[in-house]
């Protein structure tokens, strides 16, 4: 028997969503790097990047992991990471015949799982730009070796759910056809497994206004465009009822989230006849440029959690993620000061123990046709809670220190 979205969702453990909007950027980071730099790809939970979310460390240098995850999971009751830029992973062989593993995801994959947590596959907006720039070849193939690296029968314990895009509609030259396109080919990819590997797809939005309501407009234009496409057509409503999870962004105040969820959201499905989705949200923040502090930031953390709970909005309600991990020092006026920690001395987990610079080896392409490997480091640094860290650590906290 097929199970629907909510059942699936429950299935693979994504029901009860604590989660992370996770993107541990280095305080060196810069968006826009060169293709030969060590951030290119601003994808930081592969085999590069290790230091910052396990507590693995490294010999040579004696620098400690900073243990995120962990940290995440003890003191906060985190299940849950949502992930940004995914690349796919490099194995081959080098001109000398030395097997070259780069951005392999496996060792993220298995530090979530040893700490109970569930992991989204992001379909990173890379792949939409691709698409509608027409190098829908390339984007395939992408998209296989991004799955491929998931597994099917069955996915690592870890794989949560397949996030398609993230904010699709404010990405250059949006079309809700590339996010069905996109879904067509998951199915492909999959081919005749059987329903209890298939994992829940989930499409991403902002909370801007269309259709008079905030992001479910731009999902009711995906549901439009897999009920046109040829690649869905006859099992376009199936595959709605039997995988698709909403997820949007809504970084405003408690009460208007409660609204939404329990009035405006259900009330918008069943205006338009659409069947009703799982619902999350996978960005639950404000900046303190919107709240005016950081103690009302504090406060609207605290409340906008408990207009979110899990199990909400007629059931559908899967829960949220925290946007986000860090301040973002490369970022400018509010979108710096989201964020629940900032780097600085942190005496309440004390991973790592000091500052340091952490050796690793990442990709740069050779014309010759192979990647080779070159030598990089990267800040592994503490990081101070926020007065909304405490926040969370209230509302979730399992375990851990106050």
């Amino acid at each position: 028997m097929v199970m629907t979205a909510l059942e699936r969702c429950k299935y693979f453990g994504v029901s009860n969503i604590q989660g992370m909007a996770y993107h541990p950027g280095p305080s060196n980071y810069k968006k826009g790097t060169p293709y030969d730099s060590i951030y290119h790809r601003s994808d930081f939970y592969n085999n590069i990047f290790t230091q910052l979310w396990s507590e693995e460390g490294n010999d040579e240098t004696g620098v400690q992991g900073r243990g995120d995850l962990k940290r995440f999971k003890d003191q906060l009751g985190v299940n849950f990471i949502h992930c940004y830029d995914w690349s796919e992973p490099i194995i081959q062989r080098d001109q000398h015949g030395k097997d070259l593993k780069f951005l392999v995801h496996k060792p993220f994959f298995d530090a979530c799982h040893d700490l109970g947590m569930k992991v989204t596959i992001p379909i990173s907006n890379h792949i939409m730009r691709l698409m509608a720039s027409g190098d829908m070849a390339e984007a395939h193939e992408l998209i296989r070796a991004i799955l491929g690296e998931v597994g099917q029968r069955p996915p690592h314990p870890a794989a949560g759910m397949i996030k398609i895009f993230n904010e699709y509609e404010l990405v250059e030259h949006p079309k809700p056809e590339h996010v069905a396109q996109v879904i067509s080919w998951i199915l492909e990819w999959e081919g005749n497994l059987e329903d209890k590997f298939c994992l829940p797809i989930m499409v991403c939005t902002s909370f801007g206004m269309k259709d008079d309501i905030e992001g479910a407009g731009y999902m009711k234009d995906v549901f439009l465009a897999m009920k046109r496409s040829s690649g869905l057509n006859p099992i376009a409503e199936k595959v709605w009822r039997t995988r698709m999870v909403f997820a949007t962004n809504p970084q405003r105040e408690g009460s208007a989230i409660e609204d939404y969820l329990e009035n405006r959201l259900p009330a918008y499905w069943e205006k338009n006849n659409i069947p009703v989705p799982p619902v999350m949200f996978t960005e639950l923040g404000s900046s303190i440029e919107q709240t005016g502090s950081e103690e009302k930031q504090a406060e609207w953390m605290t409340e906008q959690i408990k207009a979110s709970r899990p199990g909400s909005s007629g059931g559908n309600m899967l829960g949220a993620c925290i946007f986000l991990n860090e301040e973002r020092v490369w970022e400018t006026g509010p979108e710096l000061t989201f964020g629940i920690t900032r780097f600085g001395p942190d005496t309440t987990w004390g991973r790592p123990d000091k500052n340091g610079e952490a050796k690793t080896v990442f990709p740069v392409w050779d014309n010759g046709g192979w990647f080779w490997g070159k030598e990089g480091t990267y800040p592994v640094e503490q990081q101070v809670p926020k007065l909304n860290y405490k926040s969370v650590a209230n509302a979730w906290r399992r375990s851990g220190k106050e």
